[in-house]
């Protein structure tokens, strides 16, 4: 699995057009955080984002569940890819490819790091209390388990406390932060959340 950086946190890019989400895009750089992914979706803005920051970040999709669509974003680039759920099959699609695979439950989740999976997410986390997420990493090998969902920094502390590799808060980037007519709003909230600072 590529390093996740400084700040142990991978952001998802939001589903904005290209003009508005580029300067979002360099405040994330200039504030450490550097791996992101995008909604396979949205894969058609990869090779524009991966001119202007494939030198700097680690750009990933996520959203992916079919092997043909790993084929897909592997072919654009991407650094790594991710899918909700546990499909085993993703995992040899692409020789080398790191993939991360989904789970709710810690049997699935060893069920993917045993298929071969670089990590694995737990998704959505907010389904779940802090001590599910002060006992969870612990059952799983080091340096393995991704917390993906809404949660509130002292929840993403909780989850690296644990030991998680690292986490993956949504909505990290909201319209009214990126959209703002200035960014100051946004780089705000991204400096409380370098965590390990």
């Amino acid at each position: 699995m590529p390093g996740l950086g400084a700040h142990s946190l991978i952001v998802s890019l939001p589903d904005f057009d290209l003009p508005d989400l580029v300067p979002a895009a360099e405040v994330l750089w200039q504030e450490g955080f550097r791996v992101w992914s995008v909604v396979f979706e949205r894969l058609d803005d990869f090779p524009e984002l991966q001119r202007r920051f494939g030198r700097r970040a680690k750009l990933g999709v996520h959203g992916v569940s079919e092997p043909e669509q790993l084929r897909t974003a592997a072919a654009a680039g991407a650094a790594f890819v991710a899918a909700p759920f546990l499909r085993p099959q993703l995992v040899d699609a692409v020789p080398g490819l790191p993939v991360i695979l989904g789970g709710m439950t810690p049997s699935e989740l060893l069920a993917g790091l045993d298929a071969g999976a670089a990590a694995v997410q737990l998704l959505p986390t907010d389904a779940f209390g802090t001590g599910f997420a002060r006992s969870l990493p612990p059952m799983l090998p080091p340096g393995t388990l991704i917390a993906n969902g809404r949660m509130e920094r002292y929840q993403a502390d909780i989850w690296m406390d644990a030991g998680a590799l690292g986490v993956w808060p949504q909505d990290l980037l909201s319209p009214e932060l990126v959209l703002a007519e200035s960014l100051d709003g946004l780089r705000s909230k991204l400096q409380k959340w370098r965590l390990g600072d």
